[in-house]
């Protein structure tokens, strides 16, 4: 448990607290994550649901799944602070985390020239790093997705034969994961043996800017709008290194509650592991999965 707090207060002061100027959505696009993890047992494959929030400079991809549970749950709070006066004294606040989701955002910002991965450790960590440059060659063939026509890009990238369906008509260059820098929105991708697939799962403009307003919540994306619309790393998210960051995940592993513990006792806020009461059952039980086969391969 020393070495824990120790290494949590080593983390927390020796890096430095993010400021991004946020970029309201003006679109999104929906894709069914399906990939291969165990190369053992390839009629399992992991499958979710996620979505790219897509700004003009920037875009966000996280789990749609995630997202939706998040909202929920603040909006679960928002309601117990309403019913209890407008304070969180004596409210009992209930997780609703009822499914395991893929921890990890991914951010791009396009003046900055950085792609950001960000996750959430009882506190938020993100680890910066240069925009990648995929050398795609774009070819001549087309297809047609849910009314879309999309060219066809191909490229290797991360150790992956990657190939592309692009919307040259969608003057966007994002796509899902890393995926990026095609003269219009990436609506699907997968590996030359679609061990990792990215299918189209639905596209959307954001029509109008979000309410601004707060409600009432002691954390900092209270409003559903914000959390559903804005690009932004939350406000108090801690940068760290790769190397650090994955000291800190072998940590959380090894001892999840004395890793818990010694995160919010360093943030002050001991006292919230008191209030979010967990019904039995409620949090997924960690699963023994086989995973040699990740996205990135040497």
């Amino acid at each position: 448990m020393k070495s824990l707090i120790l290494l949590a207060f080593s983390f927390c002061t020796t890096t430095l607290l993010f400021a991004q100027t946020s970029e309201w959505a003006v679109a999104k696009a929906k894709y069914s994550y399906i990939h291969v993890r165990d190369t053992n047992n390839r009629s399992n494959p992991y499958q979710e649901e996620m979505i790219l929030l897509i700004g003009k400079n920037s875009s966000r991809y996280t789990s749609y799944v995630k997202m939706k549970q998040q909202m929920e749950f603040y909006q679960h709070v928002n309601e117990q602070i309403k019913n209890n006066g407008g304070t969180l004294n004596g409210a009992h606040i209930k997780s609703n985390r009822k499914t395991r989701t893929i921890p990890e955002d991914y951010y791009f910002f396009h003046a900055e020239n950085q792609l950001i991965r960000s996750e959430y450790l009882v506190s938020t960590y993100f680890v910066p790093e240069a925009i990648p440059q995929i050398d795609w060659k774009i070819t001549t063939d087309t297809t047609n997705l849910s009314g879309v026509k999309c060219q066809k890009a191909t490229a290797f990238f991360r150790g992956r034969n990657w190939i592309a369906w692009f919307a040259p008509d969608m003057p966007f260059q994002s796509g899902p994961w890393k995926l990026h820098g095609l003269p219009g929105l990436i609506l699907e991708a997968y590996d030359s043996k679609k061990e990792v697939q990215f299918l189209f799962g639905g596209f959307e403009m954001v029509e109008k800017k979000p309410n601004a307003s707060k409600e009432p919540y002691i954390g900092e994306m209270a409003n559903l709008d914000l959390m559903e619309n804005e690009i932004k790393i939350p406000n108090k998210a801690i940068k760290t290194s790769k190397e650090e960051f994955m000291k800190l995940k072998k940590a959380q592993a090894e001892d999840p509650a004395g890793f818990a513990k010694a995160q919010l006792a360093g943030s002050g806020m001991s006292g919230l592991a008191q209030m979010i009461k967990q019904a039995p059952g409620s949090r997924p039980t960690p699963a023994v999965n086989i995973y040699n086969n990740p996205i990135e391969l040497p």
